[in-house]
């Protein structure tokens, strides 16, 4: 899943927005937090976009739509993503 560096921008600031709105969180220095979210995020649908490559991998040999691909690719997704600590 591929992002934008605007689209990351967008939901970083919201984070930031909600943290501060509900008092989650001190943040004394708006864009240091605010580089930090985008890195995580950034790191985060990076990953997300390895493991699903890793999977499309794995499941070369099968019809994509059919109800085998469909399990398997969910298993092995979520194996994925368990594997990473994701």
């Amino acid at each position: 899943m591929s992002l934008s560096e605007d689209r990351i921008s967008t939901i970083a600031h919201e984070i930031i927005a909600t943290i501060k709105r509900d008092q989650l969180a001190d943040v004394p220095d708006d864009r240091r937090v605010l580089g930090q979210v985008k890195h995580s995020l950034e790191a985060f649908f990076g990953a997300v976009d390895e493991i699903e490559a890793a999977v499309k991998a794995k499941l070369r040999n099968k019809a994509p739509g059919s109800k085998d691909y469909d399990l398997l690719y969910q298993k092995f997704y979520h194996d994925e993503m368990a594997r990473r600590h994701l």
